[in-house]
């Protein structure tokens, strides 16, 4: 019986290797990545970056080159002799402070980001020089082609004339974003000012407070030496002279504690102002406060609403935000364009050739990838996110506009009330000191009394200081705080 022979058709054998080369592939594939990319060994970290990294909780100081920064600029003694005043240390802090010169550096580079934006309305116009040295080699016996020498030139011009407000909406968003940066350098100044204010109105609280507790000290002084005479002359018991005693140590623990704070508080106005550290500003003491005769809440929430810098920002935000809707809308529409283009080519061999071409582009985006579709639902959402902040921010305002206004009148009456406690304490303290001379008192009413008229001066000092801050902050979230308008007016 004669054997049949199968032939197989050569493409059948070419699917089949193909086949096998695909799964061989998917085989080899990852096999190979973990080749290329090794987690261990020289091919894993060529240039040894992970000896930057130390092992897992261990501290280790880094090495590199320190970066200097400019020293902070020391005044001299003649401008630090006018720096006692808040208008004077406001003014200083307004042109030295860091966050001045960081909010200004920002509004720089949103203008210049509005000049690159409105680039857009110009055409743009390339220029390109290539000089080449060409030839071709054969394999074969023909004659090779000699060498050529070119220089080419070109020039060309691309202008947009139509592109349903592309360019329009991007000006528009560009544009708000830099009055967002304006607006946000104003309120860097307000709250430089409103720094330097809290800091000088403290150093204020501190320094009268260091006075309080140094009388303090003194008349605690003076009631332990009266004590221990009296008790020398048999008069008053050991344990008076142990209370007295007391007393002044305790006296002088206040006094240590509030001049630990005084310095503090010295180092704090400097800072603010944008003076070293270790400058000591002397200033002024503050004077009594007046009756608050000013506009009603409403009044300063309007004035607020229309002045306040961070609210303005925060609108202009908002606005940019709107505007980039349109932008990422006309991404995915069509546009118009005037091309052109003039070129010459010069040749050492052969005879020049010149060239030119001028015609419309009509560019049609497809979102095949549904990309424009979610660029713009994205925008609407971040329009979304941005008028949500400012409706937060503008109650965020009108909340501190509101403590403000209802503390700086709450601490005057306050005020008033330390100023009276403190005329009673004097006195109550005159007469138990006279009860205790002739026995009508024991030690414990004479401390007790002294306390309270150090306690009451303290709070005075307090009060005080907080009128003064209280008042700064309202004008500075009412949007005037480097404002002349008066006050006392409907905006």
């Amino acid at each position: 019986m004669k054997a049949r022979r199968y032939i197989f058709p050569k493409w059948t054998i070419q699917a089949t290797v193909s086949v096998c080369g695909f799964w061989l592939l998917l085989c080899i594939l990852p096999a190979s990545a973990s080749m290329i990319y090794p987690a261990k060994g020289f091919f894993a970290d060529p240039w040894d970056t992970r000896a930057l990294v130390p092992p897992v909780g261990q501290y280790r100081a880094a090495s590199g080159p320190v970066v200097h920064l400019p020293a902070v600029q020391m005044p001299s003694s003649k401008v630090l002799e006018h720096l006692k005043t808040l208008p004077e240390l406001t003014a200083w802090a307004l042109a030295h402070n860091p966050q001045t010169s960081g909010a200004w550096a920002n509004l720089e580079a949103q203008a210049a980001a509005l000049g690159y934006t409105k680039g857009l309305w110009l055409p743009t116009i390339s220029a390109q020089v290539q000089g080449q040295r060409s030839e071709t080699l054969y394999s074969t016996s023909l004659p090779n082609t000699p060498a050529q020498n070119g220089l080419y030139s070109s020039l060309s011009l691309s202008e947009v004339l139509f592109n349903f407000g592309y360019r329009q909406a991007n000006v528009s968003a560009a544009h708000a974003t830099a009055l967002a940066a304006r607006y946000s350098a104003n309120e860097t100044l307000q709250t430089v000012a409103l720094d330097v204010a809290d800091a000088y109105y403290g150093l204020a609280e501190s320094k009268a407070i260091v006075e309080t507790y140094q009388r303090g000290v003194r008349e605690a002084r003076m009631i332990y030496q009266s004590t221990r005479t009296q008790y020398r002359a048999h008069l008053k018991a050991i344990t008076d002279v142990y209370q007295a005693k007391t007393e002044l140590a305790q006296a002088q623990e206040d006094l240590a504690s509030a001049q630990g704070s005084l310095q503090a508080s010295q180092g704090q106005l400097a800072e603010s102002v944008g003076l070293p550290i270790s400058v000591r500003v002397h200033i002024h003491r503050l004077r009594p406060p007046k009756v608050p005769h000013a506009p009603i809440v409403s009044n300063w929430l309007h004035l607020a609403y229309h002045q306040n810098q961070a609210i303005r920002a925060d609108l202009e935000t908002m606005a940019a935000a709107r505007h980039n809707i349109s932008v990422a809308k006309s991404q995915g529409l069509p546009s118009l364009s005037l091309v052109g283009s003039l070129g010459k080519n010069f040749f050492q061999q052969n005879p020049d050739q010149e060239s030119f071409s001028v015609g419309l582009q009509l560019n049609v985006p497809l979102d095949t990838n549904f990309q424009a579709q979610y660029q713009v639902q994205k925008a609407r959402a971040l329009y979304q996110e941005a008028r949500a902040q400012a409706q937060q921010a503008i109650q965020n305002i009108f909340l501190q506009v509101w403590k403000a206004y209802f503390q700086w009148q709450s601490s005057y009456r306050a005020y008033k009330a330390a100023q009276s406690q403190v005329q009673n304490a004097q006195k109550a303290l005159s007469g138990i000191r006279t009860q205790y001379r002739i026995g009508l008192a024991n030690i414990l009413d004479l401390v007790t009394a002294e306390e309270n008229l150090i306690n009451a001066r303290v709070t005075k000092s307090e009060q005080l200081a907080a009128y003064y801050q209280f008042q700064a902050e309202l004008y500075r979230y009412a949007g005037v705080a480097l404002l002349t308008r008066p006050l006392n007016t409907r905006p």
